[in-house]
């Protein structure tokens, strides 16, 4: 077990107390709140509560009378109990305590809890009556999730903004925690982001993602705004830690509600098209050292496709559908490569109307970018995973992207395209199914569809994919479907 000891100076610093248990609370978790009478264990459990509901003036009642009250809906299901009246301990077996379904908040439990948060009336250096030591014992994963929450808080302090207000954003498929920060009448976006080496082995070393490398964020990012795009300023960094706050380009998008806006997705082919005017500085500097973005290659294309039997078909990748995917790749045209950002879709797309040109579109989450077919990106923006593009709509991004790129091979160019539009479409439907089968994520299989009509209709643009198009009309039924 793990002891961290916390000074509390106010009913405001509890709160905030609150907060940072609530960040790394997960179902699951029992919290045990020891401490006498008016010590302040009902005003932490509110505090972690509301953190969790998101909602700063959620009603929560003391539960001495009702024992036990639940909640739903946030980011974690809560059961929070006052066993004070429970004289016998035997009792506290019949109020459903200790299943794994929801995270629990325990005041005077009557046994010892796997995690326990005792609370003392003042410090060493503050009698004051409002003063309190917060003694936090867990095991090893939790006393270091927590550990890191207090040292992000610090370096929010250090960055001039530990009297904002914090609130989670939404997560998508990343493994990193954004918050938004409020101060007067500015915001911030703070980006907790661990540093790590992957192991060797491992999917992310595999398939060549920045996971654990903040420099490559760092590095593509100044190369963005750079070359007159908008990608979030630095505000402050500690890149090591992996703590980075940075300027709030707000939540404008080029889709909404699901829908294309057709001129934003215009000018987002504009800006990807002034990018790729002059090819990218080998290696990118980075304040960490240079960075030297992988290379998009038949070796990773074939591993990431990989993932569509795996998880689509649930079965293993065979050597000829390996040895299909390898022919057409190796076929690639790589007269035009530039740095590709690899998810320039509608999500990390956003609209910054204030701005003019192609600085209207905020550009987010680009630390995995990679040498590539400057034909990378324009899937990814006229195929977009997660946003039907209609046809006539694609087809004016990618004329809208080549009137910006004089003197291409247009023909190889465009059959570069759908190579590139057909691998990518592949991994995506079994990333779709994996987050949904492995992660718990369905909303991603509202997608497929889309993303299968694009498939379908890259493999049958261009000969150089009919081998591969043959495999998936006599392994899957999506060349049939409508």
């Amino acid at each position: 077990m793990n002891s961290i000891v916390i000074d509390i100076a106010g009913e405001d610093a509890m709160a905030a107390l609150g907060t940072d248990i609530a960040a790394v609370l997960q179902t699951g978790d029992r919290i045990g709140l020891v401490g006498d009478l008016g010590a302040g264990k009902t005003t932490l459990a509110r505090a972690i509560v509301r953190a969790i509901a998101g909602d700063p003036a959620l009603e929560v009642p003391s539960p001495t009378f009702t024992l036990v009250q639940p909640y739903e809906g946030g980011r974690v299901p809560i059961r929070h109990a006052d066993l004070y009246r429970v004289a016998d301990p035997a009792e506290a077996d019949e109020l459903g305590l200790g299943e794994p379904d929801a995270a629990e908040l325990v005041e005077w439990p009557k046994a010892p809890l796997p995690i326990t948060v005792a609370i003392a009336f003042g410090t060493d250096a503050d009698e004051d009556e409002t003063a309190r030591r917060v003694t936090l014992t867990a095991p090893e994963a939790f006393a270091a999730r927590f550990a890191r929450r207090l040292a992000l808080r610090a370096f929010v302090e250090r960055a001039g903004w530990g009297a904002a207000a914090r609130i989670p954003l939404k997560q998508d498929a990343s493994t990193r925690n954004y918050e938004r920060l409020y101060r007067d009448e500015t915001s911030a976006v703070l980006m907790n982001a661990p540093a790590f080496t992957p192991a060797p082995d491992s999917y992310p070393a595999r398939a060549r993602l920045a996971d654990g490398n903040n420099n490559a964020f760092l590095a593509v990012g100044a190369l963005l705004r750079s070359r007159g795009l908008s990608a979030p300023a630095v505000l402050s960094a500690d890149a090591g830690a992996g703590f980075l706050l940075l300027e709030d380009l707000g939540d404008g998008k080029i889709a909404e509600d699901g829908v294309p806006v057709a001129e934003r997705y215009r000018l987002a082919a504009d800006a990807l098209a002034a990018f790729h005017q002059s090819p990218p500085p080998d290696p990118v500097p980075g304040p960490g050292g240079p960075h030297a973005p992988p290379r998009f290659d038949t070796t990773l294309a074939v591993l990431e496709v990989g993932l569509f039997p795996e998880w689509f078909l649930r079965t293993a990748p065979t050597d000829e559908y390996a040895a299909l995917w390898r022919t057409a790749l190796d076929g690639l045209w790589r007269g035009d490569d530039h740095l590709a950002l690899r998810d320039y879709h509608s999500p990390n797309c956003l609209w910054l109307p204030a701005r003019e040109g192609i600085a209207k579109i905020g550009i987010i989450d680009y630390q995995d970018a990679m040498i590539a077919p400057s034909a990378y990106d324009v899937v990814s923006l006229a195929q977009d995973a997660r946003v039907r593009i209609p046809p006539a709509l694609e087809a004016d991004l990618v004329s809208r992207y080549l009137a910006g790129r004089p003197g291409l091979d247009v023909a190889r160019w465009r059959e570069a395209y759908h190579i590139v539009g057909a691998q990518r479409a592949t991994r995506i439907a079994g990333v779709f199914r994996r987050l949904n089968d492995r992660d718990g994520k369905p909303h991603y299989l509202g997608y497929l569809p889309h993303v299968i009509d694009a498939l379908r209709r890259n493999l049958t643009a261009t000969p150089a994919l009919a081998p591969l198009a043959a495999w998936f009309a006599s392994n899957t039924e999506i060349m049939d479907a409508k």
